[in-house]
Parts: structure tokens; sequence; C-alpha cells
């Protein structure tokens, strides 16, 4: 028998400061069971354009106090929902799904671009002038200098195969799963006293000694583990079933990359509490709030939600600083920190980018670790090598390190596993809750709450901050089109899988990069201008446009496409020679952060951002 739970989640817009009312947002989110298509789930066939028509008052609880709300209808747009969704659109029964025992390949970037830099920097002096002296006569391959980079390399060799790879991966989910079953998985922090001003470790040991190379080892191999991602089946031997595919809870999931379409379907709501509604907190102890009723609303089909459904509580902090006439009211979603069992503030109005915990890249690390590694493979003992040069006396072109390349800035997190890890262990536990109907252990809190991150970059030409995400829209779902004028994107995780193979099926382990996000010079929620490669595997029609299969063809039968273009001039340029910072605002489940030019927001980066000086660090060629 069809039947339902609809979850309502309050948190506030952002960061308010000294506003008249104070913003929130509700999120709405179903979860349908025991049947498969939505023509069974009457309330959510015409979801939108019953909210058009009738309305919804929603019941908010804050700290004891209630009152009720009434949602606005003016932003709704039933024609696109009716475009996504039919009669026949497939409802695979509700099922959470539990990452929390699952190994997630990663490796170490901050290591990694340690240890470039300290091979890099020893062979740069060392390498700086030609090696005059002459080859032994018994064994031309090595000239001194050849034997001092295969010593700076020592360690880095992987020599990968199917045999060693799966013994490499064995062992690292053997020590990944020794993680999972702590009770709290702890942050990863670096010793202040061992970090050198761009980030990188100062106690590396000297390349070339035993102690490099057991650290190059370390970190090869968990390179090498993270590199291999077992392939699958292609997708010509294992084609998707499209139509079945995504149901109608990953449709859902996915519009939450789009904030203003999930204002318009009305699975968000946005809504103006009065100042005297909401109780004051000091800034360290949070009050709660919820949605705990919805007063009138009748369901098709039996329906758990409040108030039958425990409701979902979110701390929240309503605080002032200063006195008259100078004061500051602030009003935000409560850090961990402050009850959610989070030993540090992660997140309060930005991201907090402790440099013991994050860090900037300016070199390509993948590139750099593939080209040494190789490199280190190729001049083993048990290899050909290379020839001796002609005249080593005026140049040997062998006895050097492959060129690094700039990478722009990437942002990098330390042990973001582990953080991974304990995201699906948390999740794991509000579910538990939710699905055996007792109230969940504790409120919601900003971590729980982050959906992604918008990064802004401050350059030293301007002298201000630019969003990396402002950008134009145009949706079009079937023949309606939905457009934003101006909105933001955002980063959001990734994390890879291999892909299926029914004839050897592969392991359900994920791979992480420790990298953030990577700016190279162009917007992080646009595409870059230019075309795209086609189908074709003629070269001389990469190019070619396919009139059968446009660009960004929707496969499945969601029938939405997008398109995004720059807001003009909203971006900063990377030169080589200026100074760059950068922070990241958190943004929650229903699109929220704070604003790019919220003055605010500047002020917290003098605290959160990256680097901590208020110069930043120059941009260099490499």
């Amino acid at each position: 028998m069809p039947n339902q739970t609809i979850l309502f989640t309050v948190m506030p817009r952002g960061m308010s400061l000294n506003t008249q009312t104070l913003p929130i947002s509700v999120f709405v989110s179903p979860r349908l069971y025991g049947a498969s298509q939505l023509s069974s789930f009457p309330d959510w066939l015409k979801w939108t354009a019953q909210l058009k028509e009738k309305g919804l008052r929603l019941t908010l609880r804050c700290d004891g106090h209630t009152r009720d709300f009434e949602i606005d209808t003016k932003v709704l747009r039933p024609d696109l929902w009716e475009a996504m969704f039919k009669e026949t659109t497939f409802v695979r029964s509700h099922t959470f799904t539990d990452y929390s025992d699952r190994a997630i390949f990663s490796y170490p970037a901050r290591l990694a671009l340690s240890a470039i830099k300290s091979i890099y920097q020893q062979a740069g002096v060392v390498l700086g002038l030609p090696d005059r002296r002459p080859f032994p006569q018994d064994e031309k391959r090595y000239s001194p200098n050849r034997e001092f980079i295969k010593g700076l390399l020592a360690g880095l060799e992987v020599n990968w195969n199917a045999d060693k790879g799966e013994g490499l991966r064995d062992a690292y989910r053997s020590g990944f799963g020794q993680l999972s079953t702590l009770a709290t998985v702890q942050p990863v922090h670096q010793n202040p006293a061992f970090l050198e001003a761009d980030g990188t470790l100062n106690n590396m040991p000297p390349a070339g000694t035993p102690q490099a190379k057991t650290v190059n080892q370390f970190l090869a191999n968990q390179f090498a583990v993270y590199t291999h991602m077992p392939q699958g089946a292609s997708v010509a031997d294992n084609p998707p079933d499209f139509d079945n595919l995504i149901d109608f809870h990953q449709a859902l999931s996915s519009l939450s990359s789009y904030p203003d379409l999930l204002r318009a379907l009305g699975l968000v709501f946005d809504l103006e509490l009065p100042r005297n509604f909401v109780a004051a907190t000091p800034i360290n102890v949070p009050a709660h709030m919820a949605v705990v009723d919805l007063p009138g609303h009748t369901w098709a089909i039996p329906t758990q939600t409040p108030p039958s459904l425990d409701p979902l509580e979110t701390a929240y902090l309503y605080f002032t600083l200063g006195s008259p006439p100078n004061t500051w009211s602030i009003f935000t979603t409560a850090p961990g920190l402050l009850g959610g069992g989070y030993a540090d503030l992660e997140v309060f109005g930005l991201l907090n980018l402790n440099p013991t915990r994050y860090g900037l890249a300016q070199v390509d690390l993948e590139s750099g670790m593939f080209k040494n590694i190789l490199l280190a493979e190729s001049w083993q003992d048990d290899r050909p090598g290379l020839a001796p040069s002609d005249h080593p006396e005026v140049f040997d072109e062998t006895t050097t390190l492959p060129s690094l390349r700039s990478g722009g800035f990437s942002l990098f997190a330390d042990g973001r596993a582990l953080r991974l890890l304990r995201t699906f262990q948390e999740n794991q536990g509000f579910n538990t809750d939710l699905e055996n109907s007792d109230p969940p252990a504790r409120p919601f809190f900003a971590e729980d709450l982050v959906h992604g991150l918008r990064l802004d970059v401050w350059d030293s030409h301007t002298d201000e901050w630019h969003s990396l995400h402002q950008r134009s829209g145009t949706y079009k779902i079937e023949q309606r089109t939905f457009k934003t004028q101006k909105e933001e994107g955002f980063a959001q995780l990734a994390a890879g899988q291999a892909a299926p193979d029914p004839d050897n099926p592969t392991p359900d382990d994920l791979y992480l990069n420790e990298s953030v996000a990577r700016w190279a010079g162009w917007s992080l929620s646009a595409p870059f201008p230019g075309k795209s490669l086609s189908r074709d595997p003629d070269p001389d029609k990469a190019l070619d446009e396919d009139s059968n299969h446009p660009a960004n063809e929707p496969a499945t039968p969601f029938k939405m496409t997008t398109e995004f273009s720059v807001i003009p001039s909203s971006l900063p340029a990377l030169r080589f020679g200026r100074r760059y910072r950068l922070r990241a605002r958190p943004v929650d489940i229903c699109g929220n952060s704070m604003a790019a030019d919220d003055p605010l927001a500047a002020l917290l980066a003098l605290l959160a951002g990256l680097p901590r000086d208020p110069e930043g660090f120059p941009y260099l060629r490499y």
C-alpha cells in the first residue's frame, strides 16, 4: 500500500546582521514507499499546483513558542513540475544508502606538495651547474648527477600491476576499516610549528635519505591506489536502463544544485520571522527551531509528517554584540562546536579555513606525482634507462626532473576522507532515529546542513572579493523555460566509484580527492567558452555537431537542460605576480549562504580566509 514520510527542515538563511526580520528557509523532503509510479502518490503528482491553489500553512516552534506562517505562492511554477513529473514517473521505494562501511581511497595532498617541493629544491641547488665529472668507464649509464636524481626519487617507484594493486587496496581497506570503528572520527590537524608560510611541511626528511624514501613509498602507494580506480564495464558493454536509472527521489536530489528552481517547484519555502518571535540566545548557547505542524492540510494517502512525526530541530544563534547605539544583532545556524560533537569551529558564516587543516597548492599535484613516479620507475636497476648524453660536460638533458605545471589555486583539505566518513556516520545515525520513530538524538547544526561551498577570491589588483560562482541561467524542461538573471552556483563534493560490471562485480570503494576545488582563472559554475568534443570517434569530426544528439541532451525521462553564462566583469583575473586570498562560504541544503558582497563576510575572512595574511601570497610560474 502506498505511503509516505515527508520531512520539513528549517534553517536560518546564511548569516543575518541587524535585519528588521529574520530570514529562514524550509526544506521539503519526501520519502515514498509501496508503489513504483508517481500516479500512486497524488500529493506529489501535482505538488506545485496544489500549493499554488491552496497554499500551505506551517507551524513553527522556536524555543517553546509557536506561530503559524503562510508560504509565498507567487514564486511557484506548476508548469515546470508537471513538465518534469508524470503519472508514469518511476518511483523506487525510498531506501537509505549507508556509506559508513565503505573504504574511501584518497591521498595526502599536503604531503605530496611538500615532498615535491623538497625534491625540486634540492635538485635546483645540485643540478644548477653542468656535471663536469667524467662518467665511470665501466658504467656510462650513471653519472653522479643521475645517481643523485635516482636517490631523490627513491621510494616513488610503484610498478603497479593487478596483483600488487589489489594487495595495496586490501591494505588500505584494512587501515581505513579500523578508523571507521572509532566512536568519533577526529579531524586531522597539522602542528603549526611544522608549517611554512605556503602551507608545506618544514619537517620533511631531506630528499635522498632513507627516511625520505619511506615517506615517498607511503605517498606513492596511496597515490597509486587513488589513481587506479577499477574500470568496470564500458557503457557499450553494460548499457544503463535510462528509463529506470533515476527515480523520483534521485531526480529531486539532483534539483538541489539549483536553489532558484527549488523555490519555483515548492521544495524550498522562504519565510521572514518577526524578531519578537525568535528567542534571543547567548553567543555560545543555541536555541532550537522546527516545523511542528501543518494545520488544515490533508494528505491523499497515509502520511507521516509533523505533528505525527517527531520534528527535525535546528540549532540557531540570535545574539547581540556591543552596546547602543553600536550594536550588532546576528542570526545564524549554530556551529557544531556548540553541541554537535565537533571539536573545532568549522562553520560560522564562512568555512573556517584553518591553516592546520586546509592549504593552497599552486602546482598541478597529479601531473607532478605522475611524472616523478614514471621517472623513478624508468631509472630502476632492472630497466634499460636512457642513453648517456654525448657531451655531458656541456649539458646532459637526462639529469633533470620533469617540468612542473602551474595549476591555478587548488584548495585542499587534510584528512578529507575521514571527514566524509564522519558525515556518513552522522547521517546514518539521523536516519536510524527516523526509521525507528525515535526523537532525533540531537538537532541539526551548521555542519550537518552544508551542501556545498561558494569560493571567493581576493586579488591585490582590485583589492576586492570576487565570487567564482555568479552566473545567469536558463532552465528548459520540455517546452517550459525558467530563467534567472543573477544567481550563484556552488562547488559540491564529488566522490567517484568504479563502474558496474555484471560479469566481474567491482568493489564498492569510494575515491575522493583532497582538493576541494581548483581555480584556474575561470568560473567554477559556468562552462568555459568554446566547443565541446562530439561523440564521433573520427578526429576530423571531433567538433562537428550531431543533430541526432545535441549537446547537453538529457538521457533520462526527466527532460531538463541547463545553460549558464558568467555575469560580465564578475570574475577576477589570474595573473603571475599578483597576490591572492581565498575564502569559502558554506551553502546549506536550501542553497543559502552569506552574500558575496556582505561586509560581514569580508570581516570574517580576516579570521577564516586562506592564507591568514591579509596581503595574501603571489601566484607564481612553474
